[in-house]
C-alpha cells in the first residue's frame, strides 16, 4: 500500500495541535463531479479560506496524506455530539480521531477506492492495537448524513446495492478479515437485563460538604476520567471538575459529580453515607 504525503499546508485547516488518537472516522467527500478526486479534495482542503481536513484522502488510485496523525484536523467539529461518541472520545471529537475521507467521483472507480480504504482502515488499526470497534461513521459521532452510503438507504443502494445498516456493517466485516483473517462474529439478539452495582470508597466531609474520589465512581457509572498533569485539570466525559487533590487522588463535591454523571444523591446522616443511584432504563 503506497501513500502519497502532501501534507497542509493551510494553517486554517492544520492547526498544527498535537493528538492522542483513539479512533478512526470514516467520511465520503459527497462530490461525484468528473475529477474530484484525492488530489483534488485536497487542494481544496488547502485553500486558505477552508477550514476542514482530514488525515487521509482515497481514490480509485491513491492515498493522499493530508496531515500527520497525531495531528488534529477539522472533520467532525459540530454544535453537539451523540453520548456515546462524548463517553467514548472525549467533548471535541477532533481532537482524539483520525479522519479518513472516501472519493466518490464520477470518473472513478468505486471499488478500487472501497477496497483502498480497507487497506488504509487496517493498517491503522494494526498499528495502534485496535480492532474494529474503533471504527466510527461520521454519523455516529454528529448525526450528520457521511458516509451517505453507510447512513440512508438510498444511496447504500445506489453505490453498493445493500441498505446502508448492511452497507456499513459489510465495511466493517471486511476491516475485520484484513485485520484477522476472519469476519466479526455476528450479533445475537437477545433479551436486555437490568444491571446494578453496588460498591464502597472513601471520601471526606469539609465545611458540610461532602467529597469522593472522581476516577473510582465516575468510572464504575461508566464515564471517560481524563487528567492533565500539565494544568492540573479532571474532566469527566468532557467536562472539566473542580476537584481537590488528595494524596494524589483527585476529590470532588458529591452533588457536582453526581450532575456530570446523571445520577441522584442521597446523604444518610446516621451512616455518613453517600449514596448514588440512577433509574434503571
Amino acid at each position: 500500500m503506497q501513500i502519497r504525503e502532501m501534507l497542509l499546508t493551510n494553517k486554517t485547516a492544520r492547526p498544527g495541535t498535537k493528538i492522542t488518537p483513539k479512533g478512526v472516522v470514516i467520511h465520503w467527500t459527497a462530490n461525484e463531479r468528473k475529477g474530484a478526486d484525492a488530489a483534488a479534495n485536497r487542494s481544496y482542503f488547502n485553500n486558505p479560506t477552508t477550514e476542514a481536513s482530514a488525515h487521509y484522502i482515497v481514490d480509485d488510485k491513491q492515498i493522499v496524506q493530508c496531515l500527520p496523525e497525531n495531528e488534529m484536523g477539522y472533520h467532525v467539529g459540530a454544535k453537539s455530539y451523540k453520548p456515546d461518541a462524548l463517553k467514548q472520545l472525549s467533548s471535541y471529537p477532533n481532537n482524539c480521531t483520525i479522519g479518513i475521507e472516501m472519493c466518490v467521483n464520477q470518473d472513478g472507480d468505486f471499488k478500487a477506492m472501497y477496497q483502498r480504504t480497507l487497506e488504509l482502515t487496517a493498517d491503522i488499526l494494526k498499528r495502534y492495537g485496535w480492532d474494529v470497534d474503533h471504527l466510527w461513521r461520521h454519523f455516529d459521532i454528529t448525526g450528520k448524513n457521511c458516509p451517505a452510503y453507510f447512513v440512508s438507504d438510498d444511496y447504500a443502494r445506489r453505490f453498493t446495492g445493500l441498505t446502508a445498516a448492511q452497507a456499513w456493517a459489510k465495511f466493517k466485516d471486511d476491516v475485520q478479515k484484513l485485520l484477522t483473517g476472519n469476519p466479526q462474529k455476528t450479533q445475537k439478539n437477545v433479551d436486555t437485563c437490568n444491571v446494578q452495582l453496588f460498591f464502597e470508597t472513601t471520601g471526606f466531609l469539609q465545611d458540610g460538604v461532602s467529597y469522593i474520589p472522581v476516577r473510582a465512581i465516575s468510572e464504575a457509572a461508566g464515564a471517560i476520567v481524563e487528567w492533565d498533569p500539565q494544568t492540573k485539570k479532571v474532566t469527566v466525559n468532557g467536562v472539566e471538575v473542580a476537584a481537590r487533590n488528595e494524596k494524589g487522588i483527585s476529590f470532588a463535591p458529591a452533588r457536582v459529580l453526581a450532575e456530570i454523571l446523571g445520577l441522584q444523591v442521597e446523604w444518610d446522616l446516621p451512616t455518613k453515607t453517600v449514596i448514588l443511584s440512577k433509574g434503571l432504563i
